[in-house]
């Protein structure tokens, strides 16, 4: 399978560090074969080695497979866990991705600009390694009042103290045109006060099974089932 690079536009070059990959990390020829994508749609094309760039022609647009439109919330985890939630979250299809401190969450909002611009670097090259059509959003909000609701057809909230209803027993066979808002509590979990909010918002409380899940790895349970549902 070729290499594939998401670009700002397909304007035939290419630039930066992406020229950089293909020149001194693959170490590509004159006539090799690369997937470039930008603003959702993905082509195959044959490139040619130039002293600063690279530059490319399109051949054909590939087929862009069924996606699912689902939004992840994470309760601002510490540490580095945030860019595990990132790159897997977008390995495992999350179309955008919402870090929000919670009431237990350690860590606060600081260099947001820089922890963005890492992140969004993240999910490029784990969109580009899953062979995604597009790069999952990167945001931060100040606090889940912030969050517009209103807008998700379907609200998941994965709850511990919910031992019964499971994600299955919730979702429809079919999410096709749907889009679903999925909510992680940081470490230790959400509280009482932003359950009952969140419930308030229509939101469905579910168990993702018996054992308790790390919270950077929990989302990642619930994306993998909600893929099954995609088509």
């Amino acid at each position: 399978m070729p290499q594939r690079y998401f670009l700002d536009q397909l304007n035939q070059s290419i630039t930066g560090q992406d020229a950089h990959h293909i020149k001194k990390v693959m170490r590509m020829n004159d006539g090799d074969e690369i997937i470039v994508c930008a603003n959702q749609k993905c082509y195959l094309a044959s490139i040619k080695l130039d002293d600063a760039s690279v530059s490319y022609q399109i051949i054909c647009e590939l087929d862009q497979p069924s996606t699912m439109n689902v939004t992840l919330i994470q309760g601002l985890p510490k540490g580095s866990k945030n860019e595990f939630v990132v790159k897997y979250a977008t390995i495992f299809g999350a179309s955008q991705i919402i870090f929000v401190p919670m009431q237990r969450s350690i860590a606060k909002l600081e260099n947001i600009d820089n922890k963005l611009k890492r992140l969004s670097m993240i999910a490029k090259e784990a969109a580009e390694l899953a062979h995604r059509f597009d790069v999952p959003k990167i945001q931060f909000e100040k606090s889940l009042n912030h969050i517009g609701f209103e807008t998700f057809d379907l609200i998941l909230l994965a709850d511990e103290n919910n031992k019964t209803l499971t994600i299955d027993q919730v979702l429809p066979k079919s999410i096709e045109n749907i889009k679903i808002l999925l909510i992680i509590g940081p470490e230790g979990g959400i509280t009482d006060s932003e359950r009952e909010l969140l419930v308030n918002h229509q939101a469905i409380s579910i168990s993702l099974g018996h054992n308790i899940i790390p919270t950077e790895a929990a989302c990642l349970y619930a994306l993998s089932y909600i893929s099954t549902k995609k088509t």
